[in-house]
């Protein structure tokens, strides 16, 4: 179930036919169409009372053993759902899964009163703000913390004690932890880049999930963290991310990670602990980096990193590979001129 701090869900459930209905999806024959759907939620973490979807074979696995009790999908693998599933075949089950989104949850619409710090707001004992930042709706501040000139903590959030909101900063469907620094111009908890295309036209899908922050966090100037698309967005303890860094929706970054200026993380990928991500790199959407592991700068991954693997390049391969590979170009480019 989504945070309900920050979503209405609109209906307790819906039945199977209303998600016929709504989507157009043909369900499994002999299927009650008065079956009750109280939710949405992944492959791997449904339960018999709740929809999924399967848009990617790269998550076949995850629907093999999943306990969901419907599934949109297309006709590729419907003879291989698990007993008791309930598959709804659609040719686009993503844009499917956006639709049930839209009927089951709304995020709740900023409530803004003719005070910068709402009412409702609890600021704990020590903690600073200042005069033109702006508080909203039941956020939750603790002790000893700092929120800067013009930074925004919109309605719902949570900041644990002694933390730094610098100036500009603004935070959404975000709790964090104690400790932690938010510098300048860090927005954190805006919408992930979810769309499902349809008919020629790009329909944008609700973000469900927020961002969870640990404790001892650094996130740097004008550095963007999406919110979760389902799930939440995680960045573990003692992690420091750099100026204009990306992290993407549903990234989970590990404890005691350091991520470079200009690196970009893109949705779902998995990081380790400790790993070491240099300026300017990329990881791919999916892509899981093993723990310890060391990417160098201007590292393009598309595939997933072993734990203490040290890679370089673009595609990255292992990095004395790829210093080895520079010297043979360079050698033919010589042998070329001569």
């Amino acid at each position: 179930m989504s945070n309900l701090r920050f979503f209405n869900k609109k209906t307790e459930f819906l039945t199977l036919a209303q998600v016929v209905e709504i989507t157009g999806a043909k369900p499994a024959e002999g299927s009650d169409l008065n079956s009750k759907i109280i939710d949405i939620s992944t492959l791997d973490k449904a339960d018999e009372t709740q929809i999924s979807f399967l848009n990617s074979g790269q998550y076949l696995e995850n629907f093999l053993t999943s306990k969901a009790g419907f599934c949109l999908m297309d006709e590729k693998n419907s003879d291989k759902a698990p007993q008791g599933m309930i598959t709804l075949i659609h040719k686009n089950p993503y844009f499917c899964y956006s639709q049930i989104v839209a009927a089951f949850y709304e995020a709740k619409k900023p409530e803004i009163s003719d005070k910068l710090i709402h009412p409702t707001a609890k600021i704990g004992e020590g903690s600073v703000i200042a005069p033109n930042a702006y508080i909203g709706k039941n956020v939750e501040i603790g002790k000893n913390s700092f929120v800067g000139p013009s930074a925004s903590i919109m309605d719902g959030c949570v900041i644990g004690d002694n933390c730094i909101i610098n100036a500009n900063a603004v935070i959404s469907f975000a709790i964090i932890g104690k400790n932690s620094v938010i510098f300048n111009g860090a927005k954190i908890g805006q919408d992930g880049f979810g769309f499902a295309h349809n008919a020629g036209i790009n329909h944008k899908i609700i973000q469900l999930g927020i961002v969870e922050i640990g404790d001892n966090i650094e996130v740097g100037a004008n550095s963007c963290i999406d919110r979760g698309a389902i799930e939440n967005t995680v960045i573990g303890d003692g992690t420091k991310i750099d100026n204009l860094v990306q992290i993407g929706h549903n990234v989970i970054i590990g404890k005691g990670v350091v991520i470079a200026g200009c690196a970009a993380v893109a949705g779902s990928a998995r990081i380790g602990n400790f790993v070491q991500i240099g300026g300017g790199s990329n990881i791919g959407g999916h892509i899981s980096v093993g723990d310890g592991a060391k990417v160098a700068g201007m590292t393009g991954v598309i595939r997933d990193v072993l734990p203490m693997q040290i890679i370089a390049g673009i595609p990255s391969v292992p990095i004395k590979k790829w210093h080895r590979i520079n010297i043979m170009l360079a050698k033919m480019v010589e042998t070329k001129s001569k």
